[in-house]
């Protein structure tokens, strides 16, 4: 089987990154190096200019020919390249699997003058995959297309856990993600600040990109409005093996990701990478977290939006030794069926059946 693969990134440190590459690898691992077709994102003219000239899918169809003949099928990894999946589809007569990971699941997420045209590729792709059931119901919802196959991205297992034990106060929390609006971190800090107010004291290490400058003085602000300077440590650029040291060092893991708009958490890879360790996680209801996230087994899920729930739920994630070291020892194993292994032979299964559709 040959693949031909589209996404908009290739780069471990975003979670489009890491869904494709892992999804990559294990075409490989299964069907021989010939699997994969992978042309560079920044190659694509539609990649970088979806937006205001649709007309350069044409250009990519042009530069994408050759691969396209040979390949028996089209993933497109990421939406955005849906339309270009599809159209080649069309051109070659190849079948399309299309990817969808949250926001971009919603058709409010694109321009209103694009829309038909994504509306078009989710009814036209043979195959719909979205990363959790959340995911499913907002692609059945505002696209309409009702058949969606749930696979989500993976994570890659580290090996035997060793015991852990909780530590004494300062409580080691870790958050990683972009420093966007809808990563919720707005509603952790406040969280924080309701803690200290309690005397509960904790440490907070969040590792993200900051793209949204606007959002990141937002935070600086209220690091400093909740007097929790130094309590409080944004990092960006941070090396794969410090971030792993990270989540394996940290007491909980804490994303309370909320809707921005259209946008929402379709799963978050983040909480697999720290569950993986065998650290627990706090997430939030109405999102992808709800597949991952078995609330008291292996962590705790809170209502989106609601610092003094969150600060609540921190606070009895960490104040019993033994209750936390339940959820500890539940963590790895809660998620085998996130392995690359598991969810790499779900979508072979996808892809086995669009080709043999007549």
């Amino acid at each position: 089987m040959c693949i031909l693969f589209l996404t908009s990134s290739l780069a471990v440190s975003d979670g489009w990154g890491r869904y494709s590459l892992g999804f990559i690898a294990e075409a490989r691992r299964r069907d021989g190096a010939e699997a994969a077709l992978v042309p560079e994102p920044q190659s694509l003219r539609s990649a970088a200019d979806t937006w205001r000239k649709p007309g350069a899918i044409f250009l990519d169809v042009l530069k994408l020919t050759g691969e396209a003949k040979r390949a028996d099928l089209i993933h497109a990894l990421t939406e955005q390249f849906g339309p270009l999946a599809c159209v080649l589809g069309v051109i070659f007569g190849k079948p399309v699997v299309l990817s969808t990971h949250g926001t971009y699941g919603h058709a409010g997420s694109y321009p209103w003058y694009l829309r038909p045209l994504y509306r078009w590729a989710f009814h036209r792709a043979a195959a719909v995959v979205a990363v959790s059931r959340y995911t499913t119901d907002i692609v059945r919802r505002t696209f309409g297309r009702s058949q969606v196959e749930i696979v989500p991205g993976g994570f890659d297992p580290v090996g035997s856990v060793p015991e852990r034990r909780l530590g004494p106060a300062p409580y080691r929390l870790l958050s990683v993600g972009a420093l966007k609006r809808r990563k919720g971190y707005h509603t952790l800090i406040a969280a924080l600040g309701i803690l200290k107010t309690r005397g509960f004291a904790v440490r907070c290490r969040i590792i993200g990109s900051r793209l949204d400058k606007s959002y990141v003085r937002l935070l600086e602000d209220l690091v400093e409005k909740n007097q929790l300077r130094g309590e409080v440590v944004f990092n960006s650029d941070v090396p794969d093996g410090e971030k792993d040291q990270a989540y394996s060092d940290a007491d909980l893991f804490v994303l309370p990701s909320e809707h921005s708009g259209t946008a929402f958490e379709g799963l978050g890879l983040v909480y697999l990478e720290a569950l993986a360790r065998g650290t627990p996680v706090i997430g939030p209801r109405q999102s992808g977290a709800e597949d991952v996230i078995e609330d008291g087994v292996n962590g705790f899920l809170v209502d989106p939006g609601d610092p003094e729930g969150l600060a609540d739920t921190i606070e009895k994630a960490l104040s019993d030794a033994g209750r936390w070291q339940g959820l500890s020892r539940a963590a790895a194993p809660s998620i085998s069926k996130f392995a690359w292994s598991q969810v790499g032979g779900r979508m072979s299964d996808v892809y086995r059946s669009v080709i043999s559709k007549p």
